[in-house]
């Protein structure tokens, strides 16, 4: 069977969930050289064509053979601070609530999986936990998958109900593998079967429209926004456990310099300036960006969720002080087995 939008990596299956981000792609961080099997590339233009239909040719890859790793087609996005389009407009904010109530309200005792409310974006949430749900009932008698990783081109918070919906969709294998799977786990740290690890920038708590979430309905209603924290115990409740986070250099201004963040001026010079035209929040001052990342660790570490700290090993990128700060930022885990150093990947000129 042919799958669209997952792919596979060892024994990890990969749910990417957007192509769009909100500081440069983790892939273009690796370098100009940077290369992926063929599979993976093709995977995650499929999710390009999804979001804007005809940017990449479809047929892009079949003149490589299927051993070859190819590179990924040019990033031309403009980077983005929110991908709901609603968000900055109190009354269009109000109607789409009211409308997703409605559905739900119409679908009671049809759907099958409460969390998956429809965001309006492309892949739709229904298609990505279709598939997933797919990939994963057919591996029942292979035993094929030790994690499930949200992860892809795109930065996977900027889709914060499409995050959830699929983690959430995952527990029943979850239990099932508890249930019925003797073996030991990979990491002899966790008894979890099959862990969700999430793939991220960590700019969550920078993200515009975090709390606008139509996922926040089952709560209470209200339109307000949720505090930024709760967000992370929401991805717990969802039983993502793991997170790698992209903290690249101990210096938050070169951190501008390297991931271009869009929440501030000056960032986001991919494909345009990187601000929505709409934008009627006030920027952030240089520096901010690698704050929030180093929050939004420190915040995760705090949860007891397994946080692995990530860099990319180039040139200039003082490591020593970068290996000192994430020992810092973890230091407040509960769990002092969790508490490791950064895992530097290699940089392809």
């Amino acid at each position: 069977m042919i799958y669209k939008f997952t792919y596979t990596l060892g024994r990890s299956l990969y749910v990417p969930i957007t192509s769009r981000c909100n500081s440069i792609p983790l892939p273009l961080t690796r370098g100009d050289g940077f290369v992926l099997p063929k599979a993976v590339a093709q995977s995650l233009v499929n999710v390009r064509n999804m979001e804007e239909p005809g940017c990449v040719r479809e047929d892009i890859y079949n003149e490589y053979s299927e051993d070859d790793r190819v590179m990924l087609p040019r990033y031309d996005f403009p980077l983005v601070n929110s991908l709901y389009k609603f968000h900055y407009y109190y009354n269009d904010l109000s109607k789409h609530i009211q409308q997703q109530k409605e559905i739900k309200e119409s679908q009671e005792g049809e759907d099958d999986n409460e969390y998956v409310v429809d965001d309006g974006l492309e892949p739709s949430i229904e298609s990505l936990v279709n598939e997933v749900t797919t990939r994963l009932n057919n591996d029942r008698d292979n035993n094929q998958f030790d994690q499930v990783v949200i992860a892809g081109e795109g930065e996977p918070t900027l889709r914060m109900d499409a995050l959830l919906a699929v983690a959430h969709s995952i527990k029943p294998f979850r239990e099932e593998k508890e249930e019925h799977n003797t073996n030991k786990s990979s990491d002899r740290y966790s008894t979890d079967k099959l862990p969700v690890r999430l793939i991220t920038n960590g700019l969550c708590y920078g993200i515009a429209n975090l709390g606008y979430s139509p996922y926040n309905l089952k709560r209470s209603g209200v339109i307000i926004p949720q505090h930024r924290h709760v967000t992370l115990r929401d991805m717990k409740d969802a039983c993502i456990s793991r997170v790698s986070v992209a903290l690249n250099t101990a210096n938050r201004h070169e951190y501008d310099l390297l991931m271009e963040p869009s929440c501030y001026t000056g960032g986001g010079i991919i494909g345009g300036d990187g601000l929505d035209s709409d934008n009627t929040q006030a920027p952030m001052m240089p520096g901010i960006a690698h704050d929030l990342v180093c929050e939004f660790i420190m915040e995760a570490a705090k949860l007891g969720m397994d946080v692995e700290i990530t860099g990319i090993d180039r040139e200039g990128v003082d490591r020593v002080e970068t290996e000192r700060l994430a020992r810092l930022l973890l230091s407040v885990s509960p769990d002092k087995y969790r508490r490791r150093n950064v895992r530097w990947r290699k940089y392809f000129d």
